[in-house]
């Protein structure tokens, strides 16, 4: 037998196993320094002298959580550096709870550009990954927290001596989402009640249809009938928050004086009068301000110190989709991210805004309307464009073809709603759609899923099934599409991932010789959702446009040093996530 068995080999299996150890030593130490550093060997952070002239309002921006890299519910790192370095660099700067009170009790004007950050839900990571950031730009921000996180063994939350240690730095306020994230009258898509369940205990999210708050509704049977009266409702609601009170009281002598319901917008909006009352009562008696809404970014000086609006950030909003919702809330003059100035050169930005960093170019609507660049190069009669697009299924994301901008014709290659549309429009006419292919249908997971399900029902709404249909995806799901174009004088083959491949004739009346790419939001109804956004990023990656001499008039693609070394970081990125998860 000439090869041994590595079980039958002890020397080799301990090795081995001393290696595996080795390497699992250095990662955490790696990671203990990394979390030391950011958490606990802060520096005290000092408060800038600045102009106070601003008696008009303030931004609000909060995060739900921060993510050492992508993730499907928290923001990157990476992207909040990137918004936060932005908005400093425009001179915003932060302001505390108190700045607040004193702009809506005294008139006290605030910095011309003010910005009220938060994080919310309390999450250890979220304090890990923005420390450094903060630091570099002495930023404050406010940290929601449940106050029933505090006591457990759950080391995903902040606990009262990490939040002590925050807010001594300087760079921390505490604020509350209250004392628990539960989830009541909970209806699956079978028209089935599932009672009351801790978020923790929540099961599949995907089978889950029709959910409330605790603290937004009476406790009610499967017929969606009230189980508990008036007074038990008042009863319970009013115990909740004196919970919450007693832990802050217990841990910090105080409780904070901001506040953010679970969940926004439906207090003082839809919610039962009853409940309401019950709510407003105990929310005027602890707290001094109330983060209500996430319909904006924008508080103006005639807002409600109880009813103030904040920005939710999404994870998979590029930094530029953030600051035209802030241009879009506040009317302020916003700069956006060019990215590369020599590629940026390149193109012409007809509307909305272009990053351009390094193999991609992220193009962002403005709302309610189409983004679009153009590429200043003129083409010749016959090229091939390839590139991929990147961005969300739910959406449009265009190619176009013979662009003639003085008389805005051209010919569009667009996946909408994953499906492939090609249309025209001749000068001086309307576009017209020419062809529609369906195609392949994209298979999405529960880390995916970010339907808004938490609303007001009843019993006959429960009743009704699933309000996904089949062919309806998630609007934050992604989807890469590898495009191959050959435009030729008179005609256009179009190659998407290999599967499915079509020729289109030119029309001749179509004489530009531009190419350029768009972006825009789906008018597609999706019922499920209450509040929709109506600005849309797309991804575009790897372009790369020849003749066909194969010569090549514009690319962006990485070289192979480039390559190389995107996959080594990518590959260690994975690595440091796996250990952070393990351990």
């Amino acid at each position: 037998m000439k090869e041994k068995n590595v079980i039958l080999q002890p020397a080799k299996k301990n090795r081995r196993k001393i290696l595996r150890s080795i390497l699992q030593l250095i990662v955490v130490v790696f990671l203990a320094v990394v979390l030391i550093k950011a958490v606990f060997l802060t520096d005290k952070r000092f408060a800038e002298a600045v102009p106070l002239n601003n008696k008009e309002g303030f931004i609000a921006l909060s995060y739900f959580g921060v993510s050492r890299n992508d993730s499907p519910k928290y923001v990157s790192k990476k992207n909040l550096e990137e918004q936060l370095t932005l908005l400093e660099k425009q001179g915003y700067q932060t302001i505390t709870q108190q700045d607040i009170l004193d702009f809506y009790q005294k008139n006290k004007p605030l910095p011309e550009k003010a910005l009220f950050l938060s994080f919310e839900d309390g999450r250890t990571d979220s304090s890990i990954f923005a420390q450094n950031i903060m630091e570099k730009l002495n930023y404050k921000a406010t940290m929601f927290t449940y106050a029933n996180k505090m006591d457990t063994r759950d080391h995903k939350f902040l606990k009262p001596k990490d939040l002590k240690l925050m807010e001594k730095s300087g760079y921390w306020e505490l604020g509350s989402n209250g004392y628990r994230l539960t989830y009541i009258n909970i209806f699956n898509d079978k028209g089935q009640s599932l009672g009351m369940i801790d978020e923790n205990n929540i099961p599949n999210k995907t089978t889950i249809e029709y959910y409330n708050h605790y603290l937004m509704d009476f406790i009610r049977n499967q017929y969606m009938i009230p189980s508990e009266t008036r007074q038990e409702m008042e009863i319970r609601i009013k115990k909740d928050y004196k919970l919450m009170q007693d832990i802050y009281q217990q841990e910090f002598g105080k409780v904070p004086k901001a506040y953010a319901i679970m969940h926004a917008n439906s207090l003082y909006n839809n919610m039962d009068p009853l409940v309401q009352s019950a709510n407003d009562k105990e929310i005027k008696d602890k707290f001094l301000m109330h983060f209500n809404l996430e319909l904006s970014a924008y508080n103006d000086k005639d807002s409600d110190l109880y009813n103030l609006n904040r920005l939710q950030v999404s994870p998979y909003w590029s930094t530029n989709h953030v600051m035209m919702k802030i241009r879009q809330a506040s009317n302020q003059n916003v700069e956006f991210k060019i990215g590369d100035p020599a590629v940026a050169q390149k193109w012409h930005t007809v509307n909305g805004a272009a990053e351009f960093d390094q193999n991609k170019v992220i193009l962002t609507s403005a709302p309610s309307s189409e983004g679009r660049i153009l590429l200043k190069e003129t083409m010749p009669q016959q090229y091939n464009a390839n590139f991929t697009f990147k961005g969300n299924v739910v959406g449009e994301q265009a190619f176009y073809v013979n662009y003639d901008d003085k008389t805005n014709s051209y010919l569009r290659i667009a996946l909408i709603d994953n499906e492939l549309v090609v249309s025209e429009k001749l000068p001086a006419s309307d576009i017209v759609e020419k062809a529609r292919f369906p195609l392949n249908e994209i298979k999405w997971n529960e880390e995916e899923y970010a339907f808004n399900k938490a609303t007001v029902y009843t019993y006959q709404d429960t009743q009704k099934g699933s309000r996904i249909v089949e062919e309806e995806y998630p609007r934050n799901l992604t989807k890469n599409r590898v495009f191959n174009i050959a435009v030729n004088k008179d005609k256009i083959n179009i190659d998407v991932d290999n599967i499915l491949s079509e020729t289109i004739q030119i029309n001749p009346s179509l004489h530009g010789s531009q190419i350029g790419f768009g972006a825009m939001f789906s008018h597609k109804d999706t019922s499920h959702e209450q509040y929709t956004d109506d600005i849309y990023d797309t991804l575009i990656e790897d372009i790369l446009i020849t003749d066909r001499k194969d010569q090549t008039i514009f690319t962006n693609q990485y070289t192979n040093f480039e390559k190389v070394k995107y996959k080594g970081t990518t590959l260690f990125n994975h690595v440091v996530d796996f250990f952070i998860e393990t351990f």
